[in-house]
């Protein structure tokens, strides 16, 4: 009976997981092709090329309150979507690791260090998709990030990322 309830909990929280589809549109589409209810993303293009939809996570996760505060981004390069981020900065958990986890697949943390000291990123190959989980320190606080890269655009965002790290490198003078 135990095994059986265990079983239970565990395929709940998974489905718990999975039920929250941060992914509405498909790598390549337009930004025009994405439909989302209720309040539209807020669109900021920048000189690279890019424009980023920029909105709260929970516009499409209506239940997944553990998520509250998280913002998505979804970039779009040469109007081609090629990326999400899941950004969540100064909040007192490790959701965002703990929902990479689940939707993606356990990793493991030094022995002993709480997961709200931990500081690092992994890295999952996932189907056409490559998935990095951030934890790191901002100012007055910490970050999580998931960000989501099409594995067919992968030229596409090294190229932009490339120009924006030029620009940022230029900005040091």
């Amino acid at each position: 009976m135990r095994l059986f309830i265990l079983t239970l909990l565990i395929l709940f929280y998974q489905s718990f997981a999975l039920a929250c589809d941060f992914q509405v549109s498909n790598f390549g589409d337009s930004k025009n092709k994405l439909k989302i209810n209720g309040p539209q993303p807020l669109l900021m293009p920048d000189r690279f090329g890019g424009e980023s939809l920029v909105f709260p996570l929970t516009d499409i996760c209506k239940n997944a309150k553990s998520l509250e505060g998280t913002v998505v981004s979804y970039l779009y390069i040469n109007d081609k979507f090629t990326r999400i981020q899941l950004y969540r900065a100064n909040m007192k958990d490790t959701n965002l690791m703990d929902f990479g986890m689940k939707k993606y697949g356990a990793f493991s943390l030094p022995e002993g260090l709480p997961k709200n000291k931990w500081r690092g990123n992994h890295i999952w190959d996932f189907q056409n998709e490559y998935v990095e989980y951030f934890f790191t320190d901002i100012f007055d606080g910490h970050a999580e990030v998931i960000e989501v890269n099409s594995k067919l655009y992968g030229n596409l965002i090294t190229d932009y990322n490339e120009e924006v790290g030029k620009w940022l490198d230029s900005q040091k003078n």
